[in-house]
């Protein structure tokens, strides 16, 4: 018998991830000689570049070209490459695979979807009619078809509220502004009718499941721990519930579903339970799921061969926790995929290897910022630059979250330690860094979290006595690059966008009139938001200011190329190594998933001329935007690494390494990254025991082994 060649869709794997590289982690995982082709719609699918898991690619139409594009693309694949089975994972487009059951069948491609009838029944807008039928209670849904009927509703409701998009995406709203931009945000993403619906308090969870002709076979529960502001789970834990197996029991069977589906439930305070989202397909946290002893995806795939599937149910007690995983390669990978042939071995033929040989000691170094969910901080990032030397140093992972998703990275620390919120004032948190790092025998100390550089700041002479080795920045030199002063450094020579700050709302109006439009709104430590109208401005403004306080900032919206420049400076604020990076890949907020390390000497002198000109120590990002015409303009300037700094290592530039030393009073010689290296990081799901979780809560501290 020959090499079963298994299709699998849905690779975006940033801060909103597909559910494709979830579904391929499972399939490898139940059986190592199945291949995976990988279906993706472009070279911006991050997913698709997670070497050692996919062995071909190919590229399929994007939703909306249709069925037909999309089947004249699968022709030309099978012409051309072996497919026995394909696993669709996205909702957009699995209306097309199932309207292609018969033509698929036809090219001898095996899959497990469901019908179009069951498709068009479990619709968002279609939910309540279908709760009706099959027995379980769905929250209030409004219909929306128009901006008239959304602004009509924004009106009548009462808050707070969810609106939703027709496919995917969702707001939580809390007045009828809001409500009225996220509307039609919404729609201009995915068209009409919008969706509205209560948001009630409780639990959440869900169930994903695999059925064949209505029949549950096989099923896992996830308990959500912590949510994005979409909903989207980014930490969650495997429960026996059975009253929600049930339910979804129920619901494949109303349905006569075939082939993989996430039922969404709300566990609310007053006792009842509601289902407010079917979606019809394997969700993205399936990986949980099979190490929970469930393989839904490989269940799929031998239903759609005709095999039997024994029943299983997922074992409770296992903890999903997002975080990320990065690779390197030598030019982009995937530059070559064009057309409907498929490519093998485009990822290991480029993989560009990080290791670097270390002279002298290792030593022991802290890292914090553990947090690698959706928008995620440095510090599990500059462990992997620090765990690419030969010998690696030992690592210690200092955390004020129990549910920082880094904790819960295999063999990415040799030890996790609890601290408090990082305050000055409140809580303890100095007195506990200090007394953490020097009962962990931490001789280095990396903060890259923004708020805890000024803390580390003050406290350098107190670290140093104990003989721990810091690489900060002065107090003077932080605060001329804080957000809120950043335009001075205009009168030093250098190009920032017009910047107005806002610390009352009547500010904001005057910013409005002042701005024009589209521009930008910041939070006064992190977090941006575009915004094109006066009405989503202050919506966008609240939010911010709800999250973060004032004052924030109005930024003027600069048109062009991004970059993101990392660099060290040495004591005598001299440059020792700096990291170019064009942003390629980007998610929706902004974050950098993927991109090349280019030569680009005016960004290197702005970086050299910035720590020069602010008296800077350690590691610095400036955010850089070059318009066509007025040149290169600084949006931000952060004062610790960048959360894509392992690229420096997989370029020969190994910045955090060079900070390591630089600390240790070290001679550090000017360090050349690759140019041409491209980088990509992917949402990935740490899987571990819900009893680490409890030890880090209770103890205070665990070991690196993950289990």
């Amino acid at each position: 018998m020959g090499e079963t060649w298994i299709g699998v869709t849905g690779f975006y794997a940033t801060d909103n991830p597909h559910p494709g590289l979830a579904v391929v982690r499972a399939l490898r995982q139940a059986d190592p000689s199945w291949r995976i082709l990988a279906l993706t719609w472009d070279r911006f699918s991050t997913g698709a570049y997670a070497e050692g898991l996919i062995d071909a690619h190919a590229l399929i139409p994007y939703p909306a070209a249709g069925p037909r594009a999309l089947l004249d693309r699968l022709d030309a694949v099978v012409a051309t490459h072996p497919l026995d089975v394909v696993i669709p994972t996205v909702d957009a487009e699995l209306v097309h695979w199932g309207a292609m059951r018969p033509a698929l069948r036809r090219l001898g491609v095996a899959s497990c979807l469901p019908t179009m009838a069951a498709l068009r029944a479990r619709e968002k807008r279609r939910l309540p009619a279908l709760g009706r039928r099959a027995g379980f209670a769905v929250p209030e849904t409004l219909v929306l078809s128009s901006p008239d009927a959304v602004a009509k509703a924004a009106a009548r409701r009462r808050y707070p509220q969810i609106v939703k998009g027709t496919l995917v995406d969702s707001t939580v709203v809390h007045a009828p502004e809001d409500f009225r931009v996220a509307g039609w945000q919404l729609a201009e993403e995915w068209g009409y009718p919008v969706l509205a619906q209560p948001l009630i308090a409780g639990e959440e969870y869900d169930v994903a499941g695999v059925a064949r002709r209505g029949d549950l076979l096989e099923a896992a529960v996830m308990k959500k721990l912590g949510v994005t502001n979409k909903g989207t789970a980014w930490a969650g834990v495997t429960v026996e519930e059975p009253h929600f197996v049930a339910l979804l029991r129920r619901i494949v069977a109303a349905l006569r579903w075939d082939g993989g589906i996430e039922a969404e439930f709300i566990a609310a305070t007053d006792g009842g339970i509601y289902c407010f989202e079917i979606n019809p397909r394997l969700p993205s946290w399936i990986a949980l799921a099979s190490e929970a002893g469930a393989n839904l995806p490989a269940a799929l795939v031998r239903l759609a061969m005709g095999e039997d599937v024994e029943p299983a149910v997922a074992r409770p007690g296992r903890l999903l926790a997002r975080a990320l995983t990065e690779h390197t390669y030598a030019g982009n990978p995937l530059a070559a995929l064009t057309g409907g042939a498929a490519r093998r071995n485009l990822l290991s033929r480029a993989l560009a290897s990080p290791t670097t040989p270390v002279a002298g000691r290792a030593g022991t170094v802290a890292i914090t910022g553990l947090n690698a969910a959706d928008n995620p901080s440095a510090g599990l990032t500059v462990a992997r630059c620090l765990r690419a030397l030969s010998p690696a140093p030992r690592l210690i992972g200092l955390t004020h979250e129990v549910l920082a998703t880094g904790v819960y990275v295999d063999r990415a620390w040799d030890e996790v330690r609890l601290l408090p919120f990082p305050s000055r004032e409140d809580g303890g948190y100095p007195e506990a860094l200090l007394e953490q790092c020097r009962d962990a025998g931490v001789d280095c100390l990396l903060p890259t979290i923004d708020v805890e550089v000024p803390i580390v700041t003050w406290l350098a002479e107190h670290l140093a006595a104990a003989g721990i080795a810091t690489l900060v920045p002065p107090a003077a030199a932080l605060a001329a690059a804080a957000k809120p002063r950043l335009s001075g450094i205009v009168a030093r020579g250098f190009r920032v966008p017009r910047t107005r700050l806002i610390a009352t709302w009547a500010q904001l109006e005057t910013a409005i009139e002042e701005m024009g439009r589209p521009f930008m709104l910041k939070g006064p430590a992190a977090d941006a938001k575009p915004v094109r109208t006066a009405e989503e401005a202050h919506v966008v403004a609240r939010r911010l200011a709800a999250s973060w306080g004032f004052p924030l900032l109005a930024q003027e919206w600069i048109a062009g190329e991004e970059y993101g420049v990392a660099a060290v400076a040495d004591r005598a604020h001299r440059i020792v190594g700096t990291v170019v990076v064009r942003k390629e890949i980007r998610s929706a907020n902004g974050n950098t998933w993927g991109g090349t390390t280019v030569v680009d000497r005016p960004l290197e002198k702005l970086a050299a001329t910035f720590a020069e000109a602010l008296g800077w120590v350690g590691p610095f990002e400036l955010e850089v935007i070059r318009h066509p015409r007025r040149g290169p303009f600084v949006i931000e300037a952060n004062p610790r690494f960048p959360a894509w700094v392992y690229l420096s290592a997989g370029a020969g530039a190994n910045l955090p390494w060079a900070a390591v030393r630089l600390a240790r009073g070290e001679r550090v010689n000017s360090l050349r990254p690759r140019p041409g290296t491209f980088y990509v990081r992917q949402a990935w799901d740490a899987i571990a025991s819900v009893e680490r979780m409890g030890a880090l809560s209770v103890e205070g501290r665990v070991d690196g082994h993950v289990i």
